[in-house]
């Protein structure tokens, strides 16, 4: 395996017309460096979260219900970025085992809304030290200013490409 390239340097030509040709273009490609970040982030997460009984779907489902509180299973789709017949099978899945409910929204009867239980908060508090030392380790050696640089870059990024706004 090739040492890692450094970051900061003039784009490869693989952002051009042509795609990588070389080892070091395609770690330069940041969608390639994205995609091959996040399948190792939810893999490790999923073995973890399998041990559980629970699914990455399910803990970020925990995580945008903790911050939002009520949501439909759209939206939970949306933050949550699953296929919305993944996240409304998850949302199954965790009424079945009373980490949520699912009611009639307060405005719109027809809006379904779905919300944690008081044992779905707990179970989030409960595995997100293991997830967030996870994150201590892969931001290991990093600095502040650049993890700063780096979520805000990520987030411009996902701004050019929201299909949805929430």
């Amino acid at each position: 395996m090739t040492a890692i390239a450094p970051l900061r340097r003039k784009r490869a030509a693989a952002t051009g017309d042509a795609p990588p040709a070389t080892p070091e273009e395609l770690r330069a490609y940041i969608p390639y460096l994205v995609n091959r970040l996040s399948n190792r982030i939810s893999a490790d997460q999923n073995r973890y979260l399998g041990t559980l009984g629970l699914s990455n779907a399910a803990l970020r489902t925990l995580s945008v219900l903790h911050i939002y509180g009520r949501l439909t299973v759209n939206e939970i789709s949306v933050l949550a970025v699953v296929e919305q017949s993944s996240a409304s099978r998850t949302v199954d899945q965790m009424l079945e085992t009373g980490l949520v409910t699912r009611e009639q929204g307060t405005g719109d009867q027809r809006r379904r809304e779905v919300t944690l239980t008081k044992d779905g908060a707990a179970l989030l508090k409960k595995i997100w030290p293991r997830i967030a030392r996870r994150t201590d380790v892969l931001t290991e050696g990093i600095s502040r200013d650049d993890l700063d640089l780096c979520a805000s870059v990520l987030s411009r990024m996902i701004d050019n490409v929201r299909q949805h706004d929430l």
